[in-house]
């Protein structure tokens, strides 16, 4: 079953809110949530009504509730003046310092991820490529979107910096609703696809500073549009 957001964001689709199994039924639905987030299925200021969130995941308002609160305290939700939780809105220097903490982590994590990759995450990490090509050739945002997020994922996972998942996850959480809002714009698009081949090649080629080089343009890129 979908989530079907507030008027003013009914362009967000595929917003991935199916009905979760009992087993373990807090931590699936932060989980659920706290990856929608990340993956830009939600827009800043998108309302989050409790009732209409526990009817589309086919649970109680106990554990969307809990998951609501987990989310807030890191600041990834807030409450609205009428105590229904909604996706923040950023001021353009919030963003901006999102923005330096990732050319900071992420660059870490691909200078990192040059020196020990393994060929078969090379091989993975390209199939996120094409899919970014892809989803700029069709305009594709859905699948921009997803490819965008498991890309720099993987490139956090190559790194095999400890923690280095934990760090980026809630930044993540900020950032994935303002790149949503983002698009769609082909100047992006192109702009994403061109870097993240240029990542890709950095990293095939065993060349961390033009990993580095490559991954940090693609993040201020983002940020200036």
């Amino acid at each position: 079953m979908s989530f079907n957001p507030e008027p003013s964001t009914a362009s967000v689709q595929e917003v991935d809110l199916s009905p979760v199994s009992r087993q373990m039924l807090h931590e699936q639905i932060y989980t659920r949530l706290k990856r929608n987030l990340m993956m830009g299925r939600f827009v800043p200021g998108q309302k989050l009504p409790l009732r209409r969130l526990a009817k589309s995941l086919g649970t109680s308002l106990m554990p969307v509730r809990d998951a609501l609160q987990r989310l807030e305290s890191t600041g990834c939700v807030v409450s609205s003046p009428s105590r229904t939780m909604m996706v923040p809105e950023f001021s353009s220097k919030q963003l901006q310092d999102i923005c330096t903490l990732r050319t900071i982590l992420e660059g870490a994590a691909a200078e990192r991820a040059a020196r020990l990759r393994k060929d078969e995450e090379l091989d993975a990490l390209r199939i996120y490529v094409d899919d970014i090509v892809r989803s700029a050739e069709t305009n594709d945002i859905e699948l921009f979107l997803e490819a965008n997020y498991h890309f720099h994922m993987h490139v956090a996972e190559m790194s095999r910096l400890a923690f280095l998942g934990s760090l980026l996850e809630p930044l993540w959480m900020h950032i994935g609703p303002s790149v949503r809002k983002s698009v769609p714009n082909d100047a992006l698009f192109q702009s994403a696809a061109r870097h993240h081949r240029e990542v890709y090649d950095a990293i095939a080629a065993q060349d961390p500073p033009k990993a580095v080089a490559a991954i940090q343009r693609d993040i201020l890129d983002g940020y200036s549009f």
